[in-house]
């Protein structure tokens, strides 16, 4: 599990639980965060992704470092 050093008792979260079933990817269990300025009363939809794609996807993700540059 990963998670930000700003987590929940800070200032809000928003966690899904990853899992993968053979060639599918599902996003679930959805917890949203709740207070002051959140209008999102209820947790997202579960999604369903391609696992071809979506590991290609991660990958390119993972290459792409252009928030490392200096100007």
């Amino acid at each position: 599990m990963f998670e930000p050093e700003c987590t929940g008792g800070c200032c809000g979260f928003l966690t899904v639980v990853v899992q993968r079933f053979g060639e599918i990817v599902q996003w679930s269990d959805w917890e949203v965060p709740s207070g002051a300025g959140m209008t999102t009363p209820y947790p997202p939809p579960e999604l369903h992704f391609d696992a071809g794609q979506y590991d290609a996807e991660v990958a390119r993700a993972a290459a792409d470092r252009w928030w490392q540059v200096h100007p």
